[in-house]
């Protein structure tokens, strides 16, 4: 047994999924499961920051909370450190559970303690985010079924108290990979970006830029696309903007966020559909990072327009708040106080951007475009910077369906925003829905694109925090196999089954079909020439018209007649 499997994390890991197979999952155990794991990290962090600051006073913690000058120093640390403050010991977890966990409404308890009595900062971004939890947990479930029926509560129960005895300070399997293993189960009800993908998505881009102020996901799935694009990058994004549109996934991000350390007062996360603009100040992005859904053109194409004249209302607003600035001194803090001057410039970024809509670029053979369920491409690649990059997954359907061919001539001849393109391997894809990654950049310096197949010519490796029973969602690429990757894109390489540069212009000769298939031979094996196997045809008839032949002498020799 290897020491991670040794790990006390691990074994609660186990513990609760062997739990969980014992009943249905369903949503709102979802939410009871997410709010243990955020309760869980948020009262052991502040515990245990707490019991540092006394560790040197002769007083109990208990002692301390009832001291005045206590109390005041342990909310100011603990809204400056953790955003977030826990005002009564009993009202921590383990506390809960020592004096709760008997008692018939222990779950009531539990889902009360701490989202009724947390405080926040005046206008913190954690209030909101926490708020937002506490409000999907308070909707989404019904306490009575936990509480009354059947074995449920009692099984719910013992689940908050499993997840209570998981060490966030643990480094051999640390409590957020557990909870990242949670979200990959079937545990909560979310379908997790996968591992690989994320991999060869930040691969990318840290490769690319040195600077991510300003990065944004429009499918925000679970976070761990930005998570692993952060931890990639080592230095930290400046900001990261997301927008999620499914609630027990968007409660699982926040979650994520906060157990891998990002503060939350730099993430501008919104609840809504991912296809309308994102509300924030900045007008362009350094980075747009994101798997994408399946498309279903209705939705998409009804929400289109809408995105449009939102991003250039937002960046014709900017454009006049920075002219203000120079040209009149105004304060910036005057355009978020003075609610007229706020009026004033909405209706002055409303009126500049009328008829001035990027889709009306669309004209001639490009004006289907304007109905395409990817027109959400463009508008994404609108809100770039100019030296600005995208890598997305997508579904395989885009590089070769023939309704989307107008798109791609546009993507490439007519725009070059195409600059890489990179198949995955089957062997590792979802059933039914084979993806591609495509990377975007919206100035581009060559005239031509990289195409990389790795249907074939890559390695796997088993995650450090795997778990039996998942196994597709354990398999990472060896750092051989992404570096390998980054090696074809970067310097645009030519590797024999592997990847081909190849010019805008040859597009052509395949209608602007994009798979892979058609620009990196992959076959393993010598070719036959089409004589060659006439030949060898040829021959096999003779020598079988030969053998009939002598079978029927034989035949006749015997005197059989058949």
């Amino acid at each position: 047994m290897n020491r991670r499997q040794m790990s006390k994390n691990f074994k609660i890991l186990r513990n609760i999924l062997s739990k969980t197979r014992q009943i249905e999952i369903s949503r709102d155990m979802s939410y009871i499961i997410i709010y243990a794991f955020l309760y869980k990290y948020c009262s052991d962090m502040m515990k245990d920051h707490f019991l540092s600051i006394i560790e040197d006073k002769p007083i109990t913690l208990d002692e301390a909370f009832r001291n005045e000058e206590c109390q005041r120093q342990f909310k100011a640390d603990a809204f400056n450190m953790f955003g977030y403050y826990i005002p009564k010991p009993e009202l921590f977890l383990d506390e809960l559970i020592n004096e709760k966990y008997s008692e018939s409404f222990f779950i009531h308890e539990f889902i009360t303690a701490f989202s009724k009595n947390v405080e926040f900062p005046e206008n913190s971004l954690y209030g909101l985010y926490f708020d937002f939890i506490f409000d999907s947990l308070k909707h989404g479930i019904n306490i009575n079924k936990f509480e009354f029926e059947g074995e449920n509560h009692l099984i719910v129960k013992d689940l908050v108290y499993t997840i209570s005895k998981l060490d966030i300070f643990e480094n051999e399997f640390p409590f957020e990979r557990v909870f990242d293993r949670i979200c990959d189960s079937n545990i909560i009800d979310i379908e997790k970006d996968p591992e690989y993908i994320n991999s060869i998505l930040s691969g990318i881009i840290t490769s690319q830029k040195t600077c991510l102020d300003d990065v944004y996901n429009p499918f925000l799935n679970d976070a761990s696309s930005l998570i692993e694009l952060a931890r990639s990058y080592g230095n930290g994004m400046t900001h990261i903007y997301a927008k999620g549109f499914d609630r027990i996934r968007y409660c699982a991000a926040i979650v994520k966020f906060f157990i891998n350390f990002f503060d939350l007062e730099n993430i501008s996360l919104d609840y809504g559909n991912p296809l309308t603009a994102v509300d924030i100040s900045e007008d362009e992005f350094d980075v747009i990072v994101s798997r994408i859904p399946p498309i279903t053109p209705t939705r998409f194409r009804r929400l289109n327009s809408v995105q449009n004249q939102e991003i250039i209302k937002r960046k014709n607003r900017n454009k006049i708040k920075s002219m203000l600035s120079e040209s009149f001194g105004i304060d910036e803090d005057a355009f978020d106080n003075d609610p007229e001057l706020n009026v004033t410039i909405n209706n002055l970024a409303r009126k500049m951007a009328a008829g001035k809509n990027p889709v009306d670029e669309l004209t001639g053979e490009y004006e289907v475009l304007k109905d395409s369920e990817y027109l959400f491409l463009l508008n994404l690649i609108n809100s770039l910077k100019d030296d600005g990059i995208m890598a997305i997954s997508l579904s395989q359907g885009f590089l070769n369906k023939n309704s989307l061919e107008t798109l791609r001539k546009y993507l490439t001849v007519e725009r070059n925003y195409i600059d890489c393109i990179i198949s995955l391997p089957d062997e590792l894809s979802r059933p039914k829905r084979p993806e591609v990654i495509v990377v975007f950049k919206k100035n581009k310096l060559s005239d031509d694109i990289v195409f990389i197949d790795l249907s074939k010519d890559y390695k796997t490796i088993q995650s450090h925090y795997s778990v039996s029973g998942l196994f597709k969602r354990n398999l990472l690429l060896t750092k051989e196999t992404q570096d390998k990757v980054i090696y074809a894109y970067n310097k645009r390489q030519t590797i024999d089954k592997f990847s081909n540069v190849v010019a805008i212009n040859d597009l052509k000769k395949n209608e602007f079909n994009l798979s892979t298939s058609r620009y990196v031979d992959t076959f393993e094996g010598d070719f036959i020439r089409l004589e060659d196997l006439k030949n060898q045809k040829e021959e096999i008839t003779s020598n079988i018209k030969k053998l009939n032949k002598k079978i029927d002498m034989m035949m006749d020799d015997l005197g059989i007649d058949f």
